[in-house]
């Protein structure tokens, strides 16, 4: 820690009012600088793959919500979590729940079918930070589905075209991205209103012509929200845009070098050559100080799903197997496949109770010495409360 000499220095009001001014010119110089120019990170070269420890990633708590579990609520799996201010939804394609934060079940979201108010498939799923409205994307019936918070529907209202899409809340409307799995595709993302009125297109950056039999990119676009941003990040370019008054400003650059898929790659090749020689985006998000990339590329000659985490300095590094590296330390419990994340500095995964259970049981659970043990007592307790039948769990993981 710094000392300084209780010493008194006199300056004058004049030079005092210079100070002043280049402090401040100071502070303000380092701000448009530090918010100019996008981080940027090298994974040209990836580091070797190897387990993680929640230690080495600061986590301070792993809270554990288990999914009440009824006749009305029976969940097969969970494909993505959405948060709201006093619920959270879980989705498996078209099966869309709602929970309280204490794991206990609201209410199911929609009905499947072809009528007005149903749904064949949730494209996507988002909750308006605004009024807390649900919103459901089935792009193939070409709807937006509108729920409040109690589950009922409200409205439907078009999509601007008809296909795969996802979409997110911005301050000015609803930004959508529609998939281009077969080529055509002149807008990338449209902005829409809460009725459905285009308020501005975007032309796609990136326009390709299929030539080889077609291949879908589950990680075409991936939209994610960190400090208040909407940020996207695109299959064929390494840079990660916020959306800010209307447009994109480059916020980060993942730079892959050779493994970077390219629209001219995509238009002349099949997918055998693809997924053998190139990265496809799975999954991005930021949380805390760290960045989280989950990917499909090539690795000592076969084609894997890995997942990589660095923080922002350029100072850690870690390549790992997500289904079974990241290594639960804290407590001890079952290991963590990062999803998606809460706020900005709590990672979010799940588990199913059969998996809990066994593993809570087992001889290796009990040998463990986690940092804190106490938790480790309490997990135990969760395991007998737990039936191998009931839902999920969902884990919320804090990041100091």
């Amino acid at each position: 820690m710094l000392k300084f000499n209780k010493m008194k220095i006199l300056i004058q009001p004049s030079t005092r009012f210079r100070i002043a001014l280049m402090f401040l010119a100071g502070i303000l110089l380092f701000t448009v600088r530090a918010e100019g120019q996008p981080i940027k990170v090298d994974l040209k070269k990836l580091p070797e793959k190897r387990t993680l420890k929640l230690s080495e990633i600061g986590v301070t708590d792993v809270q554990y919500i288990p999914l009440e579990t009824s006749a009305e609520c029976l969940i097969k799996s969970i494909r993505n979590v959405i948060f709201g201010n006093d619920f959270f939804l879980t989705q498996y394609f078209a099966e869309i729940n709602m929970f309280h934060y204490d794991g206990s079940f609201v209410t199911k979201i929609g009905t499947i079918g072809r009528g007005p108010n149903e749904f064949t498939i949730a494209h996507c799923t988002d909750i308006n930070p605004g009024t807390g409205s649900i919103y459901v994307a089935d792009g193939f019936q070409q709807k937006f589905l509108v729920y409040n918070k109690n589950g009922k529907v409200l409205r439907t209202f078009k999509t601007p075209l008809t296909g795969p899409l996802s979409f997110a809340f911005t301050d000015d409307g609803i930004l959508c991205y529609y998939q281009n799995h077969m080529g055509t595709v002149e807008n990338s993302y449209i902005l829409i209103d809460t009725l459905g009125n285009i308020l501005r297109n975007f032309p796609n950056r990136y326009p390709w012509k299929r030539t080889v039999p077609n291949v879908i990119y589950m990680g075409e676009n991936i939209f994610y929200r960190f400090n208040g941003n909407l940020l996207k990040k695109e299959i064929y370019t390494d840079t990660v845009y916020a959306y800010r008054n209307k447009g994109f400003t480059p916020n980060l650059i993942i730079d892959v070098g050779k493994l970077r898929l390219t629209p001219e790659i995509r238009e002349k090749n099949d997918a055998k050559y693809i997924m053998g020689n190139f990265l496809t985006p799975m999954n991005l998000f930021e949380f805390g100080r760290y960045i989280y990339y989950e990917m499909v590329i090539p690795w000592e000659g076969e084609t894997e799903g890995l997942s990589w985490i660095g923080s922002k300095d350029g100072k850690f590094s870690v390549l790992f197997d997500p289904e079974i590296d990241l290594i639960n330390d804290f407590d001890g419990g079952p290991k963590i496949w990062p999803r998606t994340v809460k706020e900005n500095s709590t990672m979010v995964s799940w588990t199913d109770a059969i998996n809990f259970k066994q593993y809570i049981n087992s001889s290796d659970f009990k040998a463990l010495h986690p940092l804190n043990t106490e938790r480790k007592k309490q997990l135990e307790k969760l395991a007998i409360s737990v039936e191998e039948t009931d839902n999920p769990i969902i884990m919320l993981i804090k990041i100091k």
